[in-house]
């Protein structure tokens, strides 16, 4: 009770408007009890019923409070009773006063002290994990029997059994009748006897669930005073951590691998069984970093070092190296090692292995060694493959110019009888100038078409590397019309059908050529003799996904052949495009073509798709990937003044050919050139070292005597910079060694006409002039 009236004015001082009105009012109740007792009492005492006002409100609102309660009092009563002839009174009741309000403060800390006190008793009795108990000891004949419970806490009384509500006024052996109640009585009293205190740990059974209970006990005037820190759940926690201790030694000495342990540091303090085991010696002896002792001297730096990073960076541990058996044998281990780090992320402890792994890594040297052996075997498969392929290729084309050969022989018959012709025509009969220039322009255009002929089949023959460009197929095809024809024969019948502006692909005009070809020549090997029919098609289409079998969505510019032959029959179908496959007899068929056919178009990111069935023909497409066609630029006409600026230059002519050299001596004097002529390199490189001026070079490529006309303008260019070349090549095959783009000085074809070497002169002196 005295407690929550003290703890009212505690509050109550909290809020200072209420504690002075509480003071003030005190002092008008004071006013009020005064002027009842002057009409009952005659003459009462003035000042006696205002003391307990001043009490009341310095218990309520302090010091302050008592001093405000006081004045006014003194006040009231000087102008109500007493007036001011006499203030003596008046002064001995303010010292009286005084001395109450600080009587009262003294008493109000007193009151607020002890509550606070009690309000820590409270919550020390309720909320503390730990039981407190106070006994007191039953004695029979100066001997302790038993104790008697004076004060138990909250949880003291639920660490005992349920069936006991209350502890207070019980004894000891009544709520532990068992062993343990007997060991606590023999311990209070040794507490009682000594003075000592004592502590214990025990077990008990609590309505059915084990507890660990420890007991902190001491003397306290004539009792025993007691702490029970129930350690079950520690008790539990250390029990199932000896238990998995245990399971996981037993689990590290069961394991084959070497196990090791390390401070955060890096510091190993720790090594299996195994350990000792493998290398025959204390794992004390490897603490620390003894463990590189173990550890082969090639292999211990990389182990030490790799070992530092890892514990410096926090990082995984994770080598190969070579450790010493107890025997003295050297073998491979796998280090691994992890970080075990606690909640802030730091690291506690390092955790590690090293197996045992001789056996991988010597097959894996020997997979590598086998590796290394057959990779090199294969690279000489490869290449003995290549060339066997680039010898089956070149085979190949040259079966198909093989086929052609007579039907070029008879093209070439046809020109040459014009061109011989009409030379013999033009020298019988020289005075007749329209009849020279008619013959001369049949002999020319003749000359003309043996050309594109002759480059034609140095394309489709020769050997080379693919070499991508942007070609308009149906311009290509246009080009090739003649050698079409010739391979498909006067039997069969040929027709090129082209569905408007197809555009163009990025691939290999030669190896096209060569691919189409092939596709025309088994086509009228199918055909007929008797209205055999061959057609090639060029469409532009966009292919949907999965509409053509392995052709990716896109736009194709498809080439396809077809014949009205006999067709194919499944199994035939099925093995087509199989290397060395082939229906034709013995001799006539390498089973070449139509894999060259398909292996081109995969290198070019295309499909090949063949559609026969027996009695219907056969039709093979070609799916090219289609892309922006180059800009078609139509040719000037030539420009026969523009070698005028050739006029009075010195040339230096090198031809092996005699009348090669003379018809192109002619045709330099013809342009006002002074020309110096030479049959072979040497012989030019010879007058270009005697110092001889000269404005001009050309030179052919091809020549005898050991240096080609590359060589030879190599030489002139190391001795004068600034001469300008010009090379020449009707064919240089692999004498040219590299291709004419990459050349350092043009180069003009062979034949050529005069308006050709006039622009390429002017070319060549019109370059040094810019420069």
């Amino acid at each position: 009770m005295m407690g929550r009236w003290a703890q009212r004015f505690a509050t109550t001082t909290k809020r200072p408007l209420v504690a002075y009105a509480t003071a003030l009012g005190a002092v008008g109740a004071a006013v009020l009890l005064r002027l009842a007792a002057g009409l009952v009492i005659p003459a009462p005492p003035n000042f006696m019923l205002f003391y307990p006002a001043v009490l009341f409100a310095t218990l309520v609102a302090g010091a302050r409070g008592g001093l405000l309660a006081s004045g006014l009092s003194a006040i009231a009563v000087t102008l109500l009773w007493t007036g001011l002839g006499d203030v003596t009174p008046v002064l001995m009741f303010a010292v009286t006063a005084a001395a109450t309000v600080f009587i009262g403060r003294a008493i109000r800390l007193a009151v607020l002290r002890g509550l606070a006190a009690e309000e820590r008793f409270a919550i020390f009795q309720h909320q503390p994990m730990d039981g407190l108990m106070v006994l007191e000891p039953i004695g029979s004949g100066g001997e302790i029997t038993d104790f008697r419970w004076t004060y138990a806490n909250p949880t003291a009384e639920r660490m005992a059994s349920a069936a006991t509500s209350d502890l207070v006024g019980k004894r000891l052996l009544d709520v532990f009748p068992n062993q343990v109640g007997r060991d606590m009585l023999r311990r209070f009293a040794a507490v009682l006897r000594d003075g000592a205190p004592d502590e214990m740990e025990m077990r008990h059974l609590v309505d059915g669930q084990e507890l660990y209970l420890r007991s902190s006990a001491m003397r306290a005037d004539g009792r025993v005073t007691v702490a029970l820190r129930d350690v079950t759940a520690q008790r539990t926690s250390e029990n199932a951590l000896r238990a998995g201790e245990a399971q996981i030694r037993a689990l590290v000495d069961s394991l084959p691998q070497l196990i090791w342990s390390c401070r955060s540091d890096g510091h190993c303090d720790y090594l299996s069984p195994q350990w000792l085991a493998f290398t025959g010696l204390p794992a004390e002896q490897h603490y620390g970093d003894g463990w590189l002792d173990a550890v082969h001297p090639e292999d211990r730096d990389a182990a030490a070092e790799a070992w530092s990073q890892a514990v410096a960076g926090g990082l995984p541990y994770n080598i190969d190296y070579r450790l010493r058996r107890r025997d003295g044998v050297w073998r491979w281990v796998s280090a691994r090692a992890s970080a075990v780090r606690n909640d802030n992320g730091e690291v506690r402890r390092w955790f590690g292995t090293s197996s045992d792994v001789t056996e991988i890594v010597e097959a894996r040297e020997d997979l590598e060694t086998r590796f290394a052996e057959r990779s090199q075997a294969l690279e000489r498969s490869l290449a003995e493959r290549a060339e066997a392929e680039a010898a089956l290729a070149q085979a190949q084309r040259l079966e198909t110019v093989g086929r052609l050969t007579g039907g070029v022989a008879h093209d070439f018959n046809n020109l040459l009888t014009v061109v011989i012709g009409g030379l013999d025509m033009i020298l019988q009969h020289p005075n007749n100038p329209a009849r020279v220039t008619r013959l001369a322009e049949a002999a020319l255009a003749a000359g003309r078409r043996g050309e594109r002929l002759t480059r034609q089949l140095l394309a489709f023959s020769r050997r080379q590397e693919l070499t991508l460009e942007v070609v308009r197929l149906a311009d290509l095809i246009d080009q090739i019309d003649p050698l079409i024809r010739r391979a498909v024969g006067e039997a069969v019948a040929l027709t090129i059908r082209c569905e408007g502006d197809v555009g163009a692909s990025r691939l290999d005009a030669a190896q096209f050529e060569a691919a189409l070809l092939n596709l025309v020549v088994n086509a009228s090997d199918a055909a007929p003799s008797s209205g055999g029919h061959v057609e090639i098609a060029l469409e532009r289409r966009n292919v949907p996904a999965g509409a053509v079998p392995g052709a990716a969505a896109g736009d194709y510019v498809m080439v396809s052949v077809s014949d009205n032959g006999a067709g194919m029959s499944p199994e035939t179908l099925q093995r087509a495009f199989e290397p060395f496959f082939t229906t034709k007899d013995v001799g006539k068929g390498t089973g070449l073509g139509l894999a060259q056919v398909y292996g081109f178009v995969q290198q070019v990111g295309g499909v090949a798709t063949i559609d026969s069935s027996v009695g219907f023909g056969t039709t093979v497409s070609l799916y090219l990937p289609a892309v922006m066609a180059p800009a078609v630029i139509e040719a000037a006409p030539p420009d026969m003044d523009r070698s005028g600026l050739a006029t009075g230059t010195r040339v230096l002519l090198v031809e092996d050919d005699a009348a090669v050299r003379a018809v192109v001596e002619g045709l330099l004097c013809d342009f006002g050139c002074q020309v110096e002529g030479a049959p072979d390199a040497r012989t030019a490189l010879r007058r270009l070292q005697a110092n001889e001026t000269f404005d001009l070079l050309i030179s052919d490529i091809v020549m005898p005597g050991g240096m080609s006309g590359v060589e030879l303008a190599e030489a002139a260019q190391n001795r004068d910079p600034e001469l300008p070349i010009l090379l020449t090549s009707g064919y240089a095959g692999d004498r040219l060694g590299q291709g004419a783009a990459d050349l350092r000085w043009p180069l003009l074809r062979k034949p050529f006409r005069a308006e050709q070497l006039g622009a390429a002169i002017r070319d060549v002196l019109e370059r040094r002039v810019d420069a």
